[in-house]
């Protein structure tokens, strides 16, 4: 339950008065006509938009003045009902009993408490902008590298607790960039996910091999998601009918992330963040890999 609206709960509730308590003596007279000292009442009131009171067929022989007719509210000349005054079970603002309307429902916005720590409206949120006149540095995106990894064909581990695994070894692959060229080194991985609706939730880890001698080994690391609709996904988990499927009728995007030793490599990969848009083709996957800056 929303915190606040128990809290406005709580606060309506105050308003309602307490029940008296009954004497023990006259619970256990409960159900014995001999114990009762004076007849039922038959003088009722029942509050609620239109006033209606009990004996009705005396009510012709009462007069304005009769205490009776004071209880809750009395008429004036004009024959009009006055407002009642302001008891402990009334609110305070607007003058208004608690009670409910004669289709059983209880009006409660009168009573509603404003909460100050409740989540804002749609329309408050441009003035809870945090410093909005501070100008932050914004990332931009410029491409740095293209990777071609080639696959192995797929092994289904079959339903997990986290959802349908599959893993798919890598064979090897190219990539090059600005900052440098090389291999894939056989042995990679990529660990799926598959859902419900056929996407695929990818996460890779493997190794790049520069063309320097000695070469340089940079650990590359992705994770992100392969999606679009269902039929698309099924042609595309098909080596067969991979190729025949166009790039932009999908979406595959990476996170990507690198780290290295190498002291001739480590300022350009360590620390930095890419991000990466690709395909499937045949047994193949080709992605290009922004670096934000």
């Amino acid at each position: 339950m929303d915190p606040g609206f128990y809290r406005q709960m709580t606060d309506v509730m105050g308003l309602v008065p307490k029940r008296p308590e009954i004497p023990e003596e006259a619970l256990a007279n409960v159900g014995d006509p001999s114990a009762r000292k004076t007849p039922p009442d038959t003088n009722w009131t029942v509050y609620s938009p239109n006033v209606t009171r009990g004996n009705l067929e005396q009510m012709q022989d009462l007069s304005s003045e009769d205490p009776r007719m004071s209880v809750g509210w009395k008429a004036n000349e004009s024959g009009t009902q006055e407002e009642p005054e302001t008891g402990g079970w009334m609110s305070s603002t607007e003058q208004q009993p608690f009670m409910g309307n004669w289709t059983g429902e209880v009006s409660m916005h009168r009573y509603m408490v404003v909460d100050s720590e409740a989540t804002p409206k749609a329309s408050d949120q441009a003035s809870n902008y945090p410093h909005p006149s501070l100008s932050l540095p914004h990332p931009s995106l410029n491409l740095d590298f293209r990777m071609s990894v080639t696959l192995n064909p797929k092994i289904s581990v079959g339903a997990t607790p986290f959802g349908h695994r599959n893993w798919i070894s890598f064979t090897g692959g190219t990539w090059s960039g600005s900052w440098g060229s090389g291999i894939v080194l056989p042995g990679g991985q990529d660990s799926q996910i598959i859902t419900p609706d056929g996407s695929a939730r990818l996460e890779t880890n493997y190794i790049l091999q520069t063309y320097d001698q000695p070469p340089a080994h940079i650990v590359i690391k992705t994770h992100g998601w392969r999606t679009g609709p269902p039929d698309v996904l099924a042609q595309l988990a098909d080596p067969e009918k991979a190729d025949n499927v166009d790039p932009h009728s999908y979406k595959m995007r990476l996170f990507i992330e690198m780290e290295t030793g190498d002291e001739r490599y480590r300022d350009k990969v360590n620390c930095g963040m890419w991000v990466g848009g690709g395909m499937r083709k045949g047994a193949e996957v080709i992605y290009d890999a922004y670096r934000i800056s």
